[in-house]
């Protein structure tokens, strides 16, 4: 019930995740970035809240009544979160496979997303809430860069992937 619940849910979802090409490293999921000059040669996703939106939306799933305290009902009511994932990768210029590896990556990432459990219950790590998230991956969008870096033997491929989730709470 929680920015850090959702970062944690996708977080869970992408960390390890196998990618495509001969010997491509395992996706490292995090949320706090490490210095991805560091890491250079492994795929990694960087997940982050950008925005949301709470309300008692009845399309999105919202009832009534209000919880007015302990002991009293209470309805549904949907939160959605927008979670921006940075995917950064450094490859090889003369890889054979540098014209499609990269997009692969995304696809796997989107994919992971897509096929996810749903609806899946979670618990908040700090106040042990328990709500359901569902419609991961049901509407993402992508913009895909790729720059040369210093050590022109490497190309930077970026990928900033939006996904919007929604988490159903009781209150």
């Amino acid at each position: 019930m929680s920015l850090n619940t959702a970062q944690q849910y996708v977080m869970s979802l992408l960390d390890n995740l196998p990618l495509p090409g001969d010997g491509t490293p395992n996706l490292t999921a995090v949320i706090t970035p490490p210095d991805p000059n560091v890491q250079a040669e492994v795929p990694t996703a960087y997940i982050w809240p950008t925005k949301g939106v709470e309300s008692r939306n009845p399309g999105l799933g919202g009832t009534i009544p209000r919880n007015t305290g302990p002991g009293t009902p209470s309805g549904l009511k949907p939160l959605e979160h927008e979670l921006e994932i940075f995917l950064v990768y450094f490859g090889q210029d003369d890889d054979p496979e540098s014209d499609t590896l990269f997009p692969g990556i995304v696809e796997a990432v989107m994919q992971a997303l897509r096929t996810s459990p749903d609806p899946a219950q979670v618990s908040d790590p700090y106040s042990g809430a328990i709500s359901t998230f569902v419609d991961v991956g049901e509407h993402m969008a992508w913009e895909v860069v790729i720059n040369a870096v210093e050590n022109q033997a490497y190309n930077r491929y970026d990928c900033l992937l939006t996904c919007r989730l929604f988490e159903l709470i009781f209150a």
